[in-house]
């Protein structure tokens, strides 16, 4: 992770000077993700019956008004034991996720002591989405790859060349969403600048859209460039997705 450190540091000063140098501007949210296996004899049916009750829960203080929440579940990955299921929070600004936060250690405990997952491992991330998905979803899926950049290349320099490729993509019928994400508290150790994010409200979506880069998309200006800027992108791990809470504002 040799340019993570200098990613979070240049979050909080990149847009003043990214005006002038780069045709698009990243607006940053943060993510969690909790990693866990089912305690004994619980499975799907009662995360969702706790997730009910956790809704409920938020609805009190409206502090969770931002926040959308998704399960993710292992599909296409190395290793099915590491965990069952993967609860991801969403929010617009470490304002919002940090208020969430205090509250949840503050006031939950009665449903924490409920919860029917034990987590492995909880990751804080920035995220600089790209390009988002149009229409309704059903059950989605998602593809994370972590990827280095080539020599001298910033990271602003391959949001801008993802951007372009991503505009480029949408216009010949792609309806992908794409996302940099940046893990920072609890994410893996490794060799990579970030993760790459590739996800689509409908799972065939993403089948329609791999036919369409292979026929119309591959070998494009825009996916030429962004071939020049990124060595290589490796450990890809594909989940269904679920949404459980869809931000109100």
């Amino acid at each position: 992770m040799k340019k993570i450190l200098f990613v979070l540091i240049a979050l909080f000063s990149v847009f003043t000077f990214a005006q002038d140098s780069y045709k698009h501007e990243p607006v940053a949210n943060k993510a969690e993700y909790y990693a866990g296996t089912y305690n004994a004899r619980k499975d799907m049916g009662d995360l969702l019956q706790w997730a009910a009750k956790f809704e409920e829960w938020q609805a009190k203080s409206g502090l969770y008004d931002s926040m959308s929440t998704s399960l993710l579940v292992p599909y296409f990955i190395q290793n099915m034991a590491a965990a069952d299921v993967v609860w991801l929070n969403i929010w617009p600004s470490p304002t919002a996720q940090y208020a969430g936060l205090e509250n949840w250690l503050t006031n939950g405990g009665e449903l924490t002591s409920k919860l029917p997952v034990t987590n492995s491992q909880v990751i804080d991330t920035w995220q600089w989405p790209i390009s988002a998905p149009e229409g309704e979803g059903t059950i989605g899926m998602v593809r994370y790859s972590n990827c280095t950049l080539k020599e001298g290349v910033s990271e602003m320099q391959a949001f801008n060349a993802y951007k372009d490729f991503a505009i480029a993509a949408k216009e010949k019928g792609d309806n992908l969403g794409r996302k940099m994400i940046f893990p920072a508290a609890g994410g893996t150790q490794g060799d990579y600048d970030y993760v790459y994010s590739l996800y689509a409200n409908k799972i065939s979506q993403l089948g329609v859209s791999a036919d369409l880069y292979w026929a119309e998309i591959n070998g494009s200006d825009e996916d030429l460039a962004l071939n020049e800027l990124v060595d290589s992108c490796t450990n890809s791990r594909m989940y269904s997705v679920m949404d459980l809470k869809t931000a109100k504002n």
